[in-house]
């Protein structure tokens, strides 16, 4: 089976949901931020930190397409898509988009210290939201709202397009 590729924005669920389809779907699992920092050798929040996000955004391109494309869920970071060369790599794969409200983000991430873009107070996440959002369904083969689902509920819809 072709690899599916999760996209979203950060707190859409794509790690969640990923594991979960990836063992219905009896296929292994991939996290791109997880490779990234395995590569680095150092957390996503350091990297961002010590190196800059251009340092992040490279690193991601270069996890991403050394990613198989047959037998694997891959969840891809929330930025992903902000490359073209991303976007062109992706627009030839099975992508699913998990399309989530600023308001179902915002009350997930309230208590996350983890990602970087989300602890920087400079950055309108919304408009950031606003501004993917259709980067995502322009490469997105399907999309899948996940706002009032839970994840069983996802996995489900996903898994009926691809069993």
């Amino acid at each position: 089976m072709k690899s599916i590729f999760l996209v979203g924005f950060m707190g859409s669920g794509k790690s969640t949901i990923g594991k979960q389809l990836a063992k219905k779907l009896k296929l292994n699992y991939l996290d791109t931020d997880d490779l990234i920092e395995q590569t680095a050798n150092k957390k996503i929040k350091t990297i961002f930190a010590e190196d800059g996000e251009n340092v992040f955004r490279d690193l991601e391109h270069q996890v991403l397409t050394s990613t198989s494309d047959l037998g694997y869920v891959i969840s891809t970071g929330g930025g992903i898509v902000e490359r073209q060369e991303n976007r062109a790599w992706l627009s030839t794969k099975q992508v699913v988009y998990l399309k989530t409200s600023w308001e179902t983000i915002n009350e997930r991430l309230q208590a996350d210290q983890d990602r970087p873009i989300w602890q920087d107070q400079s950055r309108d996440k919304q408009l950031l939201l606003t501004k993917r959002d259709s980067l995502y369904r322009d490469i997105a083969k399907i999309t899948i709202e996940t706002d009032n689902q839970g994840v069983d509920q996802i996995v489900d819809q996903i898994y009926s397009i691809f069993e």
